[in-house]
């Protein structure tokens, strides 16, 4: 975002004028729903531009629209919260990612940094916090993280893992734990109706962007992260 609109939007904020736009990305319309009426109560005057149920969308409507802020779960499908936020930089960075999670476990604020994110927020702090939440990124703070986030920053350590949840789409960990269970490249493939080429690009890729380099290593993650 240009350095003068966001001087621009801090003297407005500042002058209770400015409006903000925003994009709400929660698999949960009950959720987007209680979200909705948050930012409405405190400022009638902010607009909520769209909704999107999954990753995917979310990143379309981003794209398409340019909002402000999107607030967006971490745990989304198709496409989870973290290679959201990665893609937004690239794709919109003009847009705040303000993401919420259920689970702020420690490593997970320094890869939301790592991703582009400008605030992690526990969701059960949402209803005292998000709107404050959005007015500090809108206005250009520094990454803003929770109180409970807060509590973890102490412990993180360079050494921490992100859980493969947050970190894989949805086939390649579907794949990941098939693998895990002694399956073939032929019978993932039967399984899930793809080739065994499909399959063994995805057992390659799986390698590549956990760091291993041999099935064993796969399944000791697997095993890590719950997935079996």
């Amino acid at each position: 975002m240009p350095g003068a609109l966001v001087n621009a939007r801090k003297n407005g904020m500042a002058e209770g004028h400015n409006k903000i736009r925003i994009l709400l990305a929660d698999d949960h319309e009950l959720v987007r729903q209680g979200l909705t009426r948050i930012i409405q109560e405190s400022h009638p005057d902010w607009e909520v531009v769209g909704e999107a149920a999954d990753g995917r969308r979310a990143l379309e409507l981003a794209e398409a629209m340019r909002p402000d802020v999107v607030v967006l779960d971490l745990s989304m499908p198709e496409v989870n919260g973290i290679e959201v936020t990665r893609r937004l930089r690239e794709s919109a960075p003009g847009v705040h990612v303000l993401v919420l999670t259920m689970h702020a476990a420690a490593p997970l604020l320094r890869q939301l940094q790592k991703a582009g994110a400008s605030a992690l927020l526990a969701k059960s702090e949402a209803p005292q916090q998000l709107v404050s939440a959005m007015e500090r990124v809108v206005a250009g703070d520094p990454f803003f993280y929770s109180a409970s986030a807060s509590r973890l920053v102490s412990e993180l350590g360079e050494g921490e893992q992100i859980p493969v949840q947050y970190v894989l789409m949805p086939r390649e960990l579907e794949v990941l734990r098939m693998l895990a269970t002694g399956m073939i490249n032929k019978e993932i493939a039967t399984e899930l109706g793809l080739s065994t080429r499909t399959v063994e690009a995805h057992r390659a890729s799986l390698m590549e962007r956990l760091g291993v380099d041999s099935l064993g290593e796969l399944v000791r993650i697997a095993v890590r992260d719950g997935l079996i």
